[in-house]
């Protein structure tokens, strides 16, 4: 609980930390999303760490609309990956060998400058695409039974994406948006690989007047 408590805390201060830099642009261009996400372990990350599906995420992103097709902006997220595994035999660091239930907790919390292009501004279903590039906020907590093992790095992401944008009105610049992603996230630490997820959410776009 404090791990996702001070995880949350981080997310949250990131992303008030880029909000007044973004603002500074024009107004009636500003759009905010707010987006409740969850995460898919790829392959690599299902054998290294965690199996489960997380569905304890979200994302958000402020876009200054350069064109009718062309957005820039940042955007911050925040995904709670968790994993119980029964009791087994296991190799220390340190040498020897314990027979202990295990346990992983990873937070991801990407923050990234984006681009997207929509293909069909004005039209009641705006399909787009975007790719983010930036960094990425990772804290690992391994229990091995009563050892605990906790690393906390700053590590590259990407994340390219697709997404459609559906007014609530038509020609409206509010509505709800849903989004498909591949979260790129290298990771060596504690024998896991990476930690590249698959991540897809629902929320609403609005601007800030």
């Amino acid at each position: 609980m404090k791990t996702q408590l001070r995880t949350a805390l981080i997310s949250s201060l990131l992303f008030l930390a880029i909000f007044p830099f973004a603002a500074k642009a024009q107004e009636r261009e500003l759009q905010l999303d707010i987006n409740y996400s969850i995460g898919i372990p790829g392959s690599t990350f299902k054998t290294g760490a965690v199996e489960k599906t997380s569905a304890r995420g979200w994302t958000a992103n402020l876009m200054y609309n350069v064109s009718n097709n062309i957005s820039i902006g940042v955007g911050v997220g925040f995904q709670d990956f968790y994993q119980k595994y029964p009791r087994a035999v296991y190799k220390m660091e340190e040498g020897g060998e314990v027979s202990a239930v295990v346990t992983n907790s990873i937070q991801t919390i990407p923050l990234l400058a984006q681009v997207q292009y929509r293909f069909m501004p004005g039209k009641a279903i705006q399909p787009y695409v975007g790719v983010g590039v930036g960094g990425n906020m990772v804290v690992f907590d391994q229990y091995l039974g009563e050892f605990e093992n906790s690393r906390s790095n700053f590590k590259f992401a990407a994340r390219p994406e697709v997404g459609v944008f559906i007014p609530f009105r038509p020609q409206g610049p509010a509505g709800i948006h849903l989004f498909g992603a591949y979260n790129y996230m290298p990771y060596k630490e504690m024998g896991v690989d990476n930690l590249n997820n698959w991540g897809a959410g629902i929320g609403v776009k609005f601007p800030l007047r």
